[in-house]
């Protein structure tokens, strides 16, 4: 036997290349790196600022919680399908498309509102903008691995990656607080326009850049890249899904028992601090995961992760202080930020090139479910505190049996 060499899916080597010295902006470009990074906040703040503006229009937290949850649906169920038309039309067409379904459905939301119709109106308005949602994070990733391909820089892909998973977490964090900016500061109806006027420019700013460069975001030629272009991804798809599913479990569900936790202790206000500290820690394992040795494998990566989620899942179950639960939380995000980069990195490695978009939306689609999948558990189980953290170390429990398998899939690489 012999070890194969292709990058593809009959070989996903499991390790990144070193670092060479091609940097991301010289690569990628300023414009792409901003324009990509702000284009994504309306998306990260619909789910919030629905619930705000629903419940101060009088709704009800409960009206309001289901319109996380249309969102959350409507995006999970539409994320595939962008991702195949990014792959199909490239990212142009499919993006301002995109934008203008999600005006759309914004502006029923609004009109609706405002004439106070019946509430699942409103929840279906919700689910068209989630469906809509331009999948900026996916669709980014996907050109990183297509210019890394083009530029013969696959150090390029780490870097992207790890650098993508930080964007996004800082775009969770800053989308969700704005959104509650506004809705405080101008009530329902106009916080609702002025979400819908974010995703006309920063949305739109993003389709301009596209248009500008539409040479190099064009549709790829993947007959010329490779092997990858027509080979099977097999059961190697599984595991970056079940990695990607279980750190959304891990999100919604600590933010769920951290809420329950310190509002059975009668400290609400605290709740944000530290579940902010996952998003710390999470972030910067996302930039430093690019550069481990090539060493560490991306299936000990995983199973690293994993251990560090289960860790801090029983930290957390001992229901600590404040203090000490911010840092078992920041331990926490760094074991979801090494997971989620790494499986990100595995599905790019293994993904056919005509296909990278597709399956970039696949994992962003396991991690929304996962969100919904653990904030619904965790809230059923956090009558009692300590019992809504079982699902985070259900996620790392997960991200153990991920690694499990892309072991298995490397050694069958190597037959």
């Amino acid at each position: 036997m012999t070890q194969a060499t292709d990058v593809g899916p009959q070989a996903p080597h499991g390790t990144f290349p070193e670092p060479g010295s091609q940097s991301l902006v010289s690569a990628g470009g300023w414009a792409f790196l901003l324009t990509a990074f702000f284009s994504r906040l309306p998306s990260s703040m619909v789910q919030l600022g629905y619930l705000m503006v629903l419940s101060h229009d009088g709704r009800g937290l409960a009206t309001g919680g289901l319109a996380v949850a249309a969102v959350g649906l409507g995006s999970a169920m539409g994320a595939p399908v962008v991702g195949r038309l990014v792959d199909r039309l490239g990212p142009l067409p499919v993006v301002a498309g995109a934008t203008l379904v999600s005006l759309a459905g914004q502006a029923a939301f609004l009109i609706g509102l405002l004439h106070h119709v019946a509430s699942w109106q409103l929840l279906a308005c919700g689910a068209v903008v989630g469906a809509a949602n331009p999948q900026i994070g996916p669709v980014a990733r996907s050109h990183w691995s297509h210019l890394a391909t083009r530029l013969r820089a696959p150090h390029l892909v780490s870097r992207a990656l790890g650098y993508e998973g930080a964007v996004d977490e800082i775009g969770f964090v800053i989308g969700p607080v704005l959104a509650s900016v506004l809705v405080s500061w101008l009530g329902a109806a106009p916080a609702a326009l002025a979400m819908m006027g974010m995703t006309l420019v920063l949305q739109g700013v993003f389709v301009g850049h596209l248009w500008r460069e539409r040479e190099d975001w064009a549709v790829h030629d993947t007959a010329a890249q490779g092997p990858r272009a027509h080979s099977r991804t097999g059961r190697s798809v599984l595991w970056p899904m079940l990695a990607c599913l279980g750190v959304g479990i891990l999100f919604g569900a600590t933010q769920t028992a951290l809420t329950a936790l310190f509002n059975a202790r009668g400290m609400p206000g605290i709740t944000g601090l530290v579940y902010g500290c996952v998003g710390i820690g999470s972030g910067a394992a996302s930039l430093l995961v690019g550069r481990l040795a090539d060493r560490f494998t991306v299936p000990l990566r995983v199973l690293s992760g994993g251990v560090l989620m289960v860790l801090s899942a029983l930290g957390l179950m001992v229901l600590p202080s404040a203090w000490l639960a911010s840092l078992v939380c920041l331990l926490l995000g760094v074991g979801a930020g090494v997971t989620l980069v790494s499986s990100f990195g595995w599905m790019e490695r293994i993904a056919p090139r005509d296909r990278v978009a597709t399956m970039m939306t696949v994992l962003a689609t396991c991690l929304t479910l996962g969100v919904s999948a653990g904030a619904a558990v965790a809230g059923r189980l956090a009558v009692w505190p300590a019992h809504g953290f079982w699902p985070v170390l259900a996620s790392g429990v997960m991200a153990a049996v991920a690694s499990a398998g892309m072991r298995l899939s490397l050694r069958r690489a190597a037959r």
